[in-house]
């Protein structure tokens, strides 16, 4: 089902980028350490369409080569009427995003299955609590850029214990684009038919590794979101 839904995604998306539409810098370099596998993806989060641009920026490679097609990490209530077989289907493992007992749960459900996938090699996209670009109380910037302080970041301690790489994304969109956090269906209208909302940036950083004995969550929460946030310099 993953698959069949990415080749029907995946023509139209690789239509936008050709257009111009959707511009990526880094393209390469992603490809070739998520066909390497056990990389995990981490973006800012301007809106909710990007959790599902982002795997389709591995198509057609992900045909060929399932491992190329990352699992995603959305919200519970992004599906509200999916069922986790359904999520199973299309590559998604659902997290929690507020301190309750069922997201706890969750959670801990979660971040054994992506210890699971990391051991098999796959890859994931994720978009850490708290990191949204706008309506946050607390955030972080460097230059133009803008996001919410992360909150929780377990995932990057799972990261840490597979030896996966991390690769820092930002995603530019404009004003008009992620004006109200529109949800699914109306990301994807504006995307599709309003000028106005070209183009959407992603922009794939050189990955790392978090190395040592020891696993500081804060420190790494400070360090992934310089990462997203500051721009290469040429080489």
């Amino acid at each position: 089902m993953a698959v069949l839904l990415g080749t029907l995604l995946g023509i139209p998306f690789w239509l936008l980028g050709l257009f111009r539409i959707i511009r990526i810098s880094g393209y390469w370099r992603a490809v070739a350490y998520v066909r390497r596998g056990r990389v995990l993806i981490v973006a800012n989060h301007p809106s909710l369409i990007e959790t599902f641009l982002i795997p389709l920026v591995f198509w057609p490679w992900a045909m060929l080569r399932l491992r190329m097609f990352p699992w995603s990490l959305p919200d519970k209530n992004l599906f509200r009427d999916f069922t986790p077989e359904h999520h199973e289907r299309l590559r998604c493992i659902r997290v929690g995003r507020d301190d309750t007992l069922e997201s706890r749960k969750l959670n801990w459900s979660a971040m054994k299955r992506v210890m699971e996938h990391f051991e098999r090699q796959q890859c994931f996209v994720a978009h850490l609590e708290g990191g949204r670009t706008s309506k946050q109380v607390e955030h972080v910037s460097v230059g133009p850029n803008r996001m919410g302080r992360i909150r929780n970041a377990q995932i990057l301690k799972a990261a840490w214990k597979k030896r996966a790489w991390i690769m820092p994304l930002h995603v530019e969109m404009t004003d008009a684009m992620r004006q109200d956090l529109p949800g699914f269906g109306e990301s994807l209208r504006r995307l599709l038919l309003s000028p106005k909302c070209w183009p959407i940036r992603l922009e794939f950083r050189r990955p790392y590794r978090i190395v040592g004995q020891r696993f500081d969550e804060e420190t790494e929460k400070r360090r992934l979101e310089l990462a997203i946030l500051s721009p290469e310099m040429p080489a």
